[in-house]
């Protein structure tokens, strides 16, 4: 498995100094949030490289501009975001964009439906087209769109995969709504991405028993990909370095077993 930082955590910063901010907390890899990203056109997908570039981070993952669609009208916007962000995503050469269901959870389930064939019909193709795999996320019990758990993934999936969609599984949110297990022992195999953090989005500070429990499981499954960091805007550069030591020991003893 391979150590990431979520860059979303220093959003407020200028691209430059935000991976060098990455870079200077000892990661060696990125997972790039578009909420990073101020402007929306050519010459910030460019911006993003160069700086990347200079950076020497690897970009392992991005993370995809999210809407939560209350109404058809919005479709067109949600797809929007999407697509921007997979363009992003080819420009900094990342294989893997994470992506929500960008769909409200109040949203009635005929229309529900009908707007998920949408929006992940045009994404679903855009991706192959630039040979860039998706992985959907479990969301949190606060989140405002629809996805939290087993049934709920079970159902969007069964409209939008196209029998590569993969998962991007949320430690934190999977804590919250107390559904580690249950989505572990549903999706295990189809991980391709891990958000990492403590219930808050606060960082881990030590060793806990559903910590290790999870990693053990989660290597179990096969899983040798990211562990990305995506911890809240309030965490100190001190909590940040002393969770990345954390996790550098707990990966390294993962893979002895």
């Amino acid at each position: 498995m391979k150590l990431s930082l979520s860059n979303g955590i220093f959003s407020k910063l200028s691209l430059e100094k935000n991976f060098a901010a990455v870079r200077e907390l000892g990661f060696r890899n990125v997972e790039f949030n578009m909420k990073c990203v101020r402007k929306e056109n050519d010459t910030a997908v460019y911006a993003a490289k160069e700086h990347l570039d200079f950076s020497g981070l690897d970009c392992l993952t991005l993370h995809s501009a999210a809407l939560h669609v209350k109404d058809a009208v919005e479709v067109h916007r949600a797809v929007y975001y999407g697509k921007i962000s997979l363009e992003f995503a080819n420009r900094l050469c990342v294989p893997l964009m994470t992506v929500h269901s960008d769909i409200s959870k109040k949203m009635p389930k005929h229309l529900r439906d009908r707007c998920l064939g949408i929006i992940f019909g045009e994404l679903n193709d855009y991706a192959k087209t630039l040979n860039i795999k998706l992985a959907l996320e479990n969301l949190s019990y606060t989140s405002t769109g629809f996805g939290k758990n087993v049934e709920q993934l079970k159902e969007i999936l069964q409209i939008v995969d196209d029998g590569d969609m993969g998962i991007t599984f949320d430690f934190c949110h999977a804590l919250e709504t107390k559904q580690t297990e249950n989505l572990l022992e549903k999706y295990g195999k189809r991980v391709r991405n891990v958000h990492m953090a403590n219930k808050a989005h606060k960082p881990f500070a030590k060793e806990t028993p559903e910590l290790t429990d999870f990693l053990s499981n989660l290597h179990g499954y096969g899983y040798r990909g990211p562990i990305t960091l995506e911890l809240e805007h309030s965490t100190s550069i001190e909590e940040i370095a002393k969770s990345r030591a954390l996790f550098e020991k707990l990966l390294k003893n993962i893979e002895t077993l």
